[in-house]
């Protein structure tokens, strides 16, 4: 007889247990299937060119690799649809570039590919011929070169972090998203940076980003780095000196070893001029050099948004036709 209630008891614990964890399953199963369909729910009237598969090899947040299948003619002539994988960098103005042959006499002309998506979809694009990130076939041996920012502003392209898939959508589609949507972060495409010494237009998406004690500067949209990063010059002189004297120096060759920071304030400025603070996303920096490319442009530079923040969102939206960039949450 006193056995009957602890047994009772241990029965029902469980089968609370059972029911709680079910509830819990169906609750997480409903976030997932909004989370899922708010991005279709935004491009509902819209009609896709096609999608291609991303993935994220590499360390980190990984580089964002573009599964695009390309259209190759074989030595013997035949004409052949290949499995290829492309970095995708916004740094190239242009279309992109592709690992030319070591017997090509001439890389001085763009070479017209055809990416075949879903459906016979055809994208035209051309590509520089060079050997760029020719490292990165250590990663995937299809890897076949870079897309830049001359081919993805053709489109609005959406970024699907849940399926990781890149659809590719006409440039004036209809985007179903308001501008005081509480479940996106809705900023305008900066275009504003030029080079000094010729004054010609820097193409890329840029975010203009404080992050005291840094100086404030523009923050470069970065698929192509895995970790975010802080550039040098935009230190202020103390974190320098803070910076420079954590550096271990290698006793051969001179060279230091990584280092980072971590900030409690990383803040973009929305449509609406509300300030949103993205540290807590990913507030760790790694601190380099300020790279070759961003010498010489009229706006200071602060950073890298890599893909380990990126990919912190279920998606994002790059439209070019209404100048805005759409982080979902």
């Amino acid at each position: 007889m006193n056995r009957r209630p602890s047994i009772l008891y241990r029965v029902t614990g469980v089968a609370s247990t059972m029911a709680a964890l079910m509830l819990l399953s169906s609750f997480a199963a409903t976030i997932q299937a909004q989370t899922a369909s708010r991005i279709e729910h935004y491009m509902h009237l819209a009609h896709p060119v096609g999608s291609v598969a991303m993935s994220f090899p590499g360390p980190e947040g990984g580089f964002t690799f573009l599964h695009l299948p390309t259209k190759e003619i074989t030595e013997w002539g035949d004409t052949v649809v290949r499995p290829r994988v492309y970095l995708l960098d916004l740094n190239l103005s242009h279309e992109g570039s592709y690992l030319a042959p070591d017997t090509m006499t001439s890389t001085s002309d763009y070479t017209p590919f055809e990416f075949v998506l879903p459906g016979n979809r055809i994208i035209h694009a051309k590509l520089a011929p060079g050997h760029s990130r020719e490292e990165l076939l250590g990663l995937d041996t299809n890897f076949n070169g870079v897309i830049g920012w001359g081919l993805i502003k053709q489109f609005i392209t959406v970024y699907d972090f849940k399926k990781n898939t890149l659809i590719f959508y006409p440039l004036y589609a209809s985007v179903n998203i308001a501008d005081n949507d509480s479940n996106t972060i809705q900023m305008p495409i900066l275009d504003d940076a030029k080079i000094t010494y010729c004054h010609c237009p820097v193409s890329t998406v840029w975010l203009d980003v404080q992050a005291p004690p840094l100086q404030p500067g523009h923050v470069q949209l970065a698929f192509q780095q895995p970790q975010s990063q802080v550039f040098l010059s935009s230190l202020d002189s103390n974190t320098y000196r803070i910076i420079d004297r954590q550096h271990l120096r290698d006793s051969l060759s001179g060279l230091k070893r990584p280092i980072g920071l971590n900030l409690a304030q990383f803040t973009i400025t929305d449509l609406s001029g509300h300030p949103i603070n993205l540290a807590s996303r990913g507030s760790h920096r790694t601190v380099v050099e300020l790279p070759a490319i961003y010498h010489d442009l009229t706006v200071p530079v602060l950073g890298n948004l890599g893909t380990d923040v990126l990919r912190t969102f279920s998606g994002i939206i790059i439209d070019p036709s209404r100048n805005k960039l759409i982080f979902i949450k």
